[in-house]
């Protein structure tokens, strides 16, 4: 899927060329649409980093059916990201996190909570406000 995007303000272009959220000082959401599914699904490839150190690398994540390539999609796509790689021990079944390995089960327990924040619909996990999303915000 070879299209252009408009990043979101405040995204970046990562060193491996890819659409990437500087969610924090330390984490980077880098996310690219992989392919469409035979009913009409955009499959995302993405890879949360910290500190430069892969976390999370995968493309089990699928937009709505039918839904077009836009800015809009790309965001949408980058909190649902977000939202499940957030995912707490209380928050879910615990074999949610049966293939988590050591390390990722480690930084859930002091990260995860505090990240959520930026993928909470209508909220802005920079500064709190309601007017805008929280991707780049720095008071948009």
């Amino acid at each position: 899927m070879n299209h252009a995007l408009i990043l979101p303000t405040g995204w970046i272009i990562s060193p491996r060329l890819m659409p990437a959220w500087p969610i924090d000082a330390d984490h980077v959401l880098e996310l690219v649409p992989a392919e469409r599914t035979s009913d009409g699904r955009i499959r995302w490839r993405y890879r949360l980093t910290r500190k430069r150190r892969v976390i999370f690398s995968a493309s089990d994540i699928y937009s709505s059916v039918g839904a077009m390539l836009s800015t809009a999609e790309l965001v949408n796509a980058a909190r649902t990201v977000l939202a499940f790689l957030t995912l707490d021990a209380g928050d879910t079944d615990a074999d949610y996190f049966t293939d988590y390995t050591k390390a990722q089960l480690a930084w859930r327990d002091t990260h995860a909570e505090g990240l959520s924040l930026f993928a909470m619909d209508g909220l802005c996990g920079y500064c709190g406000s309601e007017e805008h999303p929280s991707p780049g915000c720095p008071a948009r």
